[in-house]
């Protein structure tokens, strides 16, 4: 596991590739994910009957204020989730994220953004309580057993991550709250591009994910939330009917000119609303360095 400061002058100089990057630096954790099951292991660690037992990822927040949303008889938004055309633009760019993370198995959400070989997920998927995660895989196109397996060998996560990671839910800790992965083969079937400060307050996004409590997480389902608050770099949506595990990493996508952009990913939520991180010039900075191994 390696931690980094990146300067620009480094960033410049590490591979011809790099698209243009603000100054700065970022501060990030990077590791080799490796696990049982790595890309030149004999056997595939995820099983059928291990993705099967794998726990949903999820990040619960409080009830929220529903002041101007309409509402049912016991004060819930009222929205609606469907099950998303997997194999159409950009649905097709995301998938189910497995992972090994304290000795257990989860599913959550991710999809490809910004570079053929960049995943984006959540951090609180990849890191808590002090563990990283191992055997992560992305099944690109998942649905009901169906799709591609990539596998996964560097991840990473922002330094302040790490430092926040068992705090409660909240505004605060979700702007840090997005992980960044690289595949070991290309995305066969195209990327979102990256939305920097990408969506606003009043504007609609679409969310997507893999919730467990519809159909058991074997579909991707998506949503409609408008954007109510936007804190520094994260986001606060409503409502969210996707709630309740599975769905974390799940891209908040915005399409305009038939270009889809992630804006943001699922971070933590409840019926009546969701959280993310709004992705600022970090993320686009860590992208080209998980691309090159976190040199």
């Amino acid at each position: 596991m390696r931690v980094r400061r990146l300067t620009w002058s480094t960033l410049l100089s590490a591979s011809a590739l790099m698209m243009p990057l603000s100054a700065g630096a970022v501060e990030f954790t990077c590791w080799d994910p490796g696990g049982v099951g790595s890309a030149n292991a004999a056997a595939e660690y995820w099983t059928p009957e291990r993705i099967a037992a794998a726990i949903p990822e999820r990040e619960m927040i409080g009830t929220l204020p529903t002041d101007g949303f309409p509402s049912d008889g016991e004060g819930i938004l009222v929205g609606d989730a469907e099950r998303a055309p997997i194999g159409e633009a950009p649905y097709k760019f995301g998938g189910q994220l497995l992972y090994t993370r304290g000795g257990d198995d989860y599913t959550a959400s991710a999809q490809f953004v910004a570079d053929a070989n960049i995943v984006i997920g959540a951090a609180h998927s990849l890191w808590k309580g002090g563990m990283a995660a191992s055997n992560i895989r992305f099944y690109q196109g998942y649905s009901n057993g169906g799709g591609t397996l990539y596998h996964v060998d560097r991840a990473a996560v922002l330094l302040r991550w790490t430092e926040v990671a068992d705090n409660d839910p909240s505004l605060a800790r979700s702007q840090f709250d997005y992980s960044v992965m690289r595949t070991t083969v290309a995305s066969a079937v195209g990327k979102y591009e990256l939305g920097i400060d990408g969506a606003h307050v009043d504007e609609n996004v679409t969310v997507t994910g893999y919730p467990a409590r519809l159909d058991d997480g074997e579909y991707m389902y998506r949503e409609t939330a408008r954007i109510v608050v936007q804190a520094g770099t994260s986001y606060d949506a409503r409502p969210h009917p996707m709630y309740g595990g599975g769905a974390s990493g799940g891209a908040w996508f915005v399409t305009a000119n038939n270009v889809h952009k992630a804006v943001s990913v699922v971070s933590s939520g409840a019926p009546d609303g969701v959280f993310g991180p709004s992705f600022t010039a970090d993320t686009a900075d860590l992208i080209p360095i998980v691309k090159n191994g976190c040199p």
